[in-house]
């Protein structure tokens, strides 16, 4: 008498070689869905790691440009207070950090 296997769709010669089959075929089932289980694990906790990590950077970014607007603000304010008494304000610079105007792009661009 043939004994049929579900798991592994195979027929086997005794009763033990058939249960012993199916059992380490479930065993191999349930070790790959553990293996499935935890790669899917870390790979939550790699996106969720890297969402703390946007957001943190987010925060700060958001942190830099008020502090630039701020900055930028009392800057105006003070050009502005400096205009109305002196009415005129010049400066000139070679800082290669500070930020560009729109006039110095274009002037690069087209030189005169």
């Amino acid at each position: 008498m043939k004994y049929y296997g579900e798991r592994t769709n195979k027929l086997y010669n005794t009763e033990k070689e058939c249960m012993e089959a199916e059992f380490k075929a479930k065993e191999k089932e349930n070790l790959e869905k553990i293996e499935k289980e935890r790669a899917l694990a870390v790979a939550k906790e790699k996106k969720e790691k890297e969402v703390a990590e946007r957001k943190a950077l987010a925060a700060e970014v958001d942190a830099a440009r008020k502090a630039f607007t701020e900055a930028q603000k009392n800057y105006h304010d003070k050009l502005a207070a400096f205009v109305d008494k002196y009415h005129t304000y010049h400066y000139s610079t070679s800082d290669p950090d500070e930020v560009p105007t729109l006039f110095d792009v274009f002037n690069k661009i087209f030189p005169f």
